[in-house]
């Protein structure tokens, strides 16, 4: 299986990303092994090196572990995956609006819109 990957961005930028909303979401929590290299490479369609890289960026900035005769574990305090989410989100968040200013629509017009959708989601 292959993964549509974005073209503007390093594929290993996307793989870190896409680890750090299963961290957020407790899909992977504190304790937990990854998946190794290999089998993450052969899930999204890309070069082990890559997956490499990544996940080598995950342990930098202490999201991981690596273990050298077990694999690598996640390190993520509940406290830490709060505020990972936070930072996550106001990210997402700022990406949508400078997109948004980007077709020329308002915060007034932006703040109806998703007054709107809230709406239709709880009917």
């Amino acid at each position: 299986m292959s993964y549509s990957f974005n073209n503007e961005l390093p594929i290993y930028l996307q793989l870190i990303d896409i680890y750090k909303q299963k961290f957020v979401r407790e899909e992977l929590s504190d304790g937990d092994q990854l998946p190794s290299v290999r089998d993450v490479a052969l899930l999204y369609g890309v070069n082990p090196n890559t997956v490499q890289k990544a996940f080598s960026e995950l342990d930098r900035d202490g999201f991981t572990k690596s273990e050298r005769t077990t694999g690598r574990f996640v390190t993520l305090t509940q406290e830490r995956r709060r505020a990972l989410q936070e930072e996550m989100a106001k990210q997402y968040l700022e990406d949508f609006l400078e997109k948004m200013r980007a077709l020329g629509i308002e915060k007034k017009d932006i703040h109806r819109m998703i007054g709107g959708q809230q709406h239709e989601q709880t009917d």
